[in-house]
């Protein structure tokens, strides 16, 4: 078993290395005394901005299929299986840190109605199980680091529950009510609680469940997972997120319509749901078939690149400890990433717009290659089109273009396309609809000397976080321009 001093000082250590590119945001950043542009309705909260802009979550799928090597329980499985005799949520929160996750989703209870906590609500719990004599909380030790480590903390409450013999009739929702009631009271602030909408689950009025939510923590979001988008949610899973090779994958948008006609209207994220192993729990006989850095870089581009937040599941194993070989993967995933925007050779350089903003400098087109999460070009009011031109200074090697929009003002763009001018000529290296919090486009190197962003269609008035334009290569030089 790791000493808890070590776990503590390899925490520590990830939080210092992480820090190179942590993100924070996205504030409003021009003075107060500024007008803004309008929001395009409907815009998220303060909870959903700061949901969306980590852009990359973790799952752990951990409990009772852990011990008994199955991916669906009966609920019928003895309390006394439960044992992880090297548990550490520090170990944990290390690995998901230096994979370049903010956000760690905790399966509190899965269908098989076990919890991780020792909860008043049922006898079937880590009370009945050796763990720590009997004395142990998982829940606990996970918020516990997840909160030193600066972690957000999510909590999966499954309201399928084939233990409880209550479940299927109205005396079950007291059941799951008290359930929801301990996680959201006992634990410090929750940002998440994930709730499956399974296969044979209960209908329940969905909106009062989240008002429940509401009324124990205000800001705590609310997903409900593998069910059509309703407007009781405040998150929503897309599950998989790689295209269809049969045609040009949609961008995800956040703008979600309920209602027939015209109906109504609602700002509802998309996160994509992903295994760092085929199944959801470990099992030791898939030791050999844990992704790989490129494929979870792959993945990245195809879920954050299409305004989705990325969520892995890593499952910890028998011992309560993540894997070696899932370690090893998130070790590498974290730099990575960071190193796909290391070198952007449209930062500082000359940048102009056809329209700006009631023509306030900080509204100018300057703000979308200043590096600043805070500030964005913002296009005239009326405006449904725009167009942003950067001049890179010279021929420039790059292979990935990233876009984002201050969501905190709504998504407003619809269709956009990107041109590059090489040898004098324009060309379209890149088409897409919905931007939002990030459009990513990974090519074959190209080498040009201006790009342009050419938004033809939007909600509203144009505006732009960044427009980057990203050589992961390393190749990248600059040729003087003619």
């Amino acid at each position: 078993m790791r000493p808890k001093h070590s776990s503590r000082l390899l925490l520590a250590v990830a939080v210092a290395a992480i820090g190179c590119f942590e993100k924070t945001g996205p504030v409003l950043g021009p003075p107060s005394s500024l007008p803004l542009p309008d929001a395009v309705a409907p815009v998220p909260s303060p909870a959903q901005v700061a949901w969306q802009t980590q852009e990359m979550a973790a799952f752990l799928h951990f409990g009772m299929n852990t011990f008994t090597n199955k991916e669906q329980g009966d609920g019928s499985e003895s309390p006394t299986l439960f044992n992880p005799t090297a548990f550490d949520a520090r170990q944990w929160i290390t690995a998901i840190r230096n994979g370049g996750f903010r956000e760690a989703l905790l399966t509190a209870k899965h269908h098989d109605g076990f919890c991780l906590w020792p909860t008043s609500c049922t006898t079937y719990s880590v009370a009945a199980s050796p763990f720590r004599g009997g004395q142990g909380d998982v829940v606990r030790e996970f918020v516990d680091a997840a909160h030193e480590g600066n972690v957000r903390v999510a909590l999966a409450l499954s309201p399928l529950d084939r233990h409880d013999p209550s479940y299927g009739t109205p005396a079950y929702l007291p059941v799951f009510e008290c359930q929801l009631t301990e996680l959201l009271t006992n634990y410090g602030a929750v940002d998440e609680i994930w709730l499956w909408q399974a296969p044979g689950a209960p209908t329940f009025d969905w909106a009062t469940i989240r008002d429940f939510v509401r009324g124990l923590q205000p800001q705590t979001l609310v997903e409900f997972s593998n069910a059509a988008p309703m407007a009781a949610s405040d998150v929503r899973s897309i599950g998989l997120s790689a295209p269809s090779s049969a045609s040009p994958p949609t961008d995800q948008s956040s703008v979600q319509s309920f209602g027939s006609g015209a109906g109504t209207t609602s700002y509802i994220p998309a996160e994509a749901v992903y295994s760092i192993r085929p199944g959801w729990f470990w099992h030791a006989a898939e030791d050999g078939q844990v992704k790989t850095v490129d494929q979870l870089v792959g993945i990245y581009l195809d879920s954050v690149g299409r305004n989705s937040l990325l969520r892995v599941n890593v499952p910890p194993d028998t011992r309560g400890l993540l894997a070696d070989l899932d370690v090893a993967a998130l070790n590498q995933l974290g730099p990575a990433i960071a190193a796909l925007y290391r070198t952007n050779v449209a930062a500082g350089q000359a940048a102009s717009a056809d329209s700006v903003f009631e023509d306030l400098p900080p509204y100018g087109a300057a703000s979308a290659v200043d590096g600043r999460r805070e500030t964005f070009w913002a296009a005239a009011a009326g405006q449904t089109s725009a167009r942003l031109e950067i001049d890179l200074g010279g021929s420039r090697s790059f292979d990935l273009i990233s876009i984002q929009e201050p969501i905190a003002l709504g998504e407003r763009t619809t269709q956009h396309h990107v041109d590059a001018r090489a040898n004098g000529v324009w060309m379209t290296i890149a088409t897409g609809t919905a931007i939002g919090e990030r459009k990513l486009y990974r090519m074959s190197p190209i080498t040009a000397d201006r790009v342009a962003l050419v938004i033809t269609e939007a909600r509203g008035a144009p505006a732009i976080t960044e427009l980057g334009v990203y050589d992961t290569t390393g190749a990248g030089g600059t040729t003087p321009s003619p």
